[in-house]
């Protein structure tokens, strides 16, 4: 058996403790820099020692950010094109790695998500903005992460301005209704068909983004059924089997907020004691027979 794991960062704390973990287990598990790597249409993958090569691992998970993702699940494309088994293919990857297409695909399966614009034209969005939505709303670039890129509007003439900015740099954006929380946010951790850690992210101070890279404590919580039926229906309709699943807590239940498809988990581990990297090794093992 072995396993292959794709990241353009593999020195990444939680990608170390994937390797430890897989250590534990006496599990054959290979961590490489997937920017070394480049895919050819013949299916072939080239790249130096690093690359599969003849022998193609038994799985692969891609844990790809923001950085070159189409370029990078190219490699993935070809593996899984050899028949190697993934729990998060491309098409899942691009779908959770997009709000736009997040958004839309949520609402089809009838999950619940925030109101989400989007639009070519800023002016043209702003007024459909302030027809739609209520202020303050977000804004967000569409492959946005850890709070980067996501901005609170409170006034149409803020709107337009950042629209208008982000516009002329070439960036895809959508904006969203703003839903206050008290800067609360729970994230729930999936593999496979269950959530093996769940945890409340608090914003610090006059932050009101929660996420822990922006400085939210992270709190670990016994998630309710409802919060965990949301987040594996969320997970299910991307069709992503590992993700990070995030909820906005509202007076009717609960939103999703957004699904991470390359979730660090360090902060949950810390928080909740559990052993998140051994649950997603034990599945990619259990994917690959």
């Amino acid at each position: 058996m072995r396993i292959l794991i794709l990241s353009a960062r593999p020195e990444t704390v939680s990608n170390r403790r994937l390797v430890d973990a897989a250590g534990k287990a006496k599990i054959s598990l290979d961590l490489v820099d997937a920017t070394d790597l480049t895919a050819t249409n013949s299916g072939r993958i080239c790249g130096g020692r690093e690359a599969p090569g003849a022998d193609p691992p038994d799985v692969v998970l891609a844990r790809i950010g923001n950085w070159r993702p189409d370029s990078l699940l190219a490699l993935l494309e070809t593996l899984t094109g050899q028949g190697v088994a993934t729990p998060n293919p491309a098409v899942a990857m691009r779908i959770g790695r997009d709000h736009w297409r997040t958004a839309q695909t949520l609402s089809r399966s009838g999950i619940p998500v925030p109101l989400t614009l989007a639009g070519a034209d800023p002016e043209a969005l702003a007024a459909a903005a302030s027809e739609y939505l209520e202020f303050p709303v977000v804004v967000k670039q569409r492959r946005s992460r850890m709070g980067v890129g996501v901005i609170r509007c409170r006034a149409l003439d803020h709107l337009e301005a950042v629209l208008d900015s982000l516009w002329r740099l070439g960036d895809e954006i959508v904006v969203q209704q703003y839903y206050e929380t008290g800067g609360r946010s729970l994230r729930l951790l999936v593999v496979g068909s269950r959530v093996v850690a769940s945890a409340r992210f608090e914003a610090a101070g006059k932050e009101w983004r929660s996420n822990a890279a922006r400085g939210g404590v992270v709190t670990g919580v016994d998630a309710d059924d409802d919060a965990v039926a949301m987040a594996l229906a969320a997970t299910r309709s991307t069709g992503l089997g590992i993700c990070g699943v995030d909820l906005l807590p509202t007076g009717d239940g609960f939103l999703v907020c957004e699904i991470n498809p390359t979730p660090g988990f360090i902060g949950l581990e810390r928080a909740t004691g559990i052993d998140v990297a051994g649950a997603i090794v034990g599945h990619l093992a259990g994917m690959a027979g």
